[in-house]
């Protein structure tokens, strides 16, 4: 049982850092569409927090979208 509240935490958790990201994404950068939102929620949470630290140095989308392809 205690395992079960453990995962459903973790991934409250994750579901939260993903839509902060999303809300980071959308502030500085017009016209974020779906594909960038379907790649933030496939994206491993490490590589969000890492770009999470460096968004305000990714000039535009199409850049933040590679960055989460690797």
């Amino acid at each position: 049982m205690v395992r079960i509240f453990k995962y459903a935490e973790e991934q409250g958790e994750k579901k939260g850092e993903r839509k902060l990201f999303k809300t980071l994404v959308k502030g500085n950068f017009e016209g974020s569409d779906d594909k960038i939102m379907e790649l933030i929620d496939q994206a491993e949470i490490s590589k969000l927090e890492e770009l999470s630290e460096r968004i305000s140095k990714i000039r535009d989308l199409k850049e933040l979208e590679e960055a989460l392809k690797q």
